[in-house]
């Protein structure tokens, strides 16, 4: 980031992380606006984040503004919907950030002057050797958040500051604390912008577009039925479970068939194995040759990544083979490709390559 004095718009979730981004800023001496994104429809929330942003930059004393998207981000829920009912499982945050969340802000900060603007992220951006802004993980890697970034493109990262990436969560209440905020102590809200605790999100949105249950069977490897569900959109794969019924012995989700309501399960973990994907809506931060690379994949957020070859590459679309299987490769999630701690790339995996 630039020495010089900036006029920065900071998206202010009302959680305490970007509280801390507005107020690091600040400290650094620049000029500061908060914003709060109104997302959700009403019925997806009790809780006014609204009240706990415009709380906490009271006592930062910086402008706060509410800006109204619960129309653009009508088609994310529409996309996540269309991903359920197809037997898959999406990744709501990575379709939302580039599209509607970070597009948003820069939207915003046009009208106010802004020449940047900063998100609460646990993520780097770090210049490399030509001067163009990279997409890195953030230091504290219970934390890191760029497996929901890789989406941004280069003119979103060149605008944009991430001033947490170098911090720990524990760092980040500590400073709370000292600011006297209001949100310091509380809690985590993942997935804020789409659902409350103790909600399902799949049959929230099932009920918010109006979509008739889609009943069926629930069979085992052999095809015999062995219990009925009330929608594909309730299973993932590899899920173990809440399933409905009871073998006797443990069992996971291995298949979805959308088309005939279906669900297949397996009592043998190992059939959950995957030597590869195919991912599409592939995007690469920086040229990448056209060599097998060798890298690190993360097929989930919370999932460890495992050394990969990314073996074929074309106009948005990735073959990759793992050095070793992994466990439940869910079609509709991100499949993020990294060099070290910075992101060389991403996609939705379209589909698993079987052991």
């Amino acid at each position: 980031m630039s020495a010089a004095r900036e006029r920065v718009l900071v998206a202010m979730s009302g959680g305490v992380d970007s509280s801390v981004a507005a107020a690091l800023l600040l400290e650094q001496g620049h000029e500061v606006i908060g914003v709060t994104l109104k997302m959700r429809p009403d019925e997806f929330t009790t809780a006014d984040s609204v009240i706990q942003a415009r709380e906490a930059a009271k006592r930062l004393e910086i402008e706060h503004l509410v800006v109204d998207q619960r129309r653009e981000f009508e088609q994310v829920l529409r996309y996540s919907w269309d991903e359920y009912a197809r037997g898959r499982t999406p990744n709501p945050c990575v379709v939302c950030n580039p599209r509607v969340k970070f597009a948003a802000l820069f939207g915003v900060a046009k009208t106010q002057g802004a020449t940047k603007i900063a998100t609460g992220h646990y993520a780097r951006i770090i210049a490399d050797e030509n001067a163009t802004p990279r997409l890195w993980r953030g230091v504290d890697r219970q934390k890191d958040q760029s497996y929901f970034l890789f989406a941004l493109d280069g003119a979103q990262l060149a605008a944009t500051i991430f001033p947490l990436g170098e911090l720990t969560k524990p760092q980040v209440r500590d400073m709370a604390r000292r600011l006297g905020l209001p949100n310091a102590e509380r809690a985590e809200s993942q997935d804020a912008c789409f659902v409350e605790k103790g909600e399902v999100f799949a049959e929230m949105l099932r009920r918010h577009f109006g979509a008739a249950e889609r009943p069926g069977a629930i069979v085992d490897a052999t095809g015999n039925e062995v219990g009925r569900h009330e929608g594909v959109h309730h299973f993932t794969i590899g899920q173990r479970r809440g399933l409905g019924v009871a073998l006797g012995r443990p069992a996971w989700v291995k298949a979805i068939d959308a088309d005939a309501a279906r669900i297949v399960l397996t009592a043998d973990e190992n059939e959950l194995l995957s030597r590869g994907l195919v991912a599409d809506g592939v995007v690469w931060h920086g040229p990448i040759g056209d060599e097998p690379v060798h890298c690190e994949i993360q097929v989930r957020y919370r999932h460890q990544p495992v050394t990969a070859v990314l073996e074929h590459r074309e106009a948005g679309q990735a073959r990759v083979r793992f050095t070793r299987p992994i466990k439940a490769v869910t079609p509709g999630q991100a499949a993020v490709f990294y060099g070290g701690d910075r992101v060389l790339g991403g996609g939705i995996i379209e589909r698993a390559l079987e052991e």
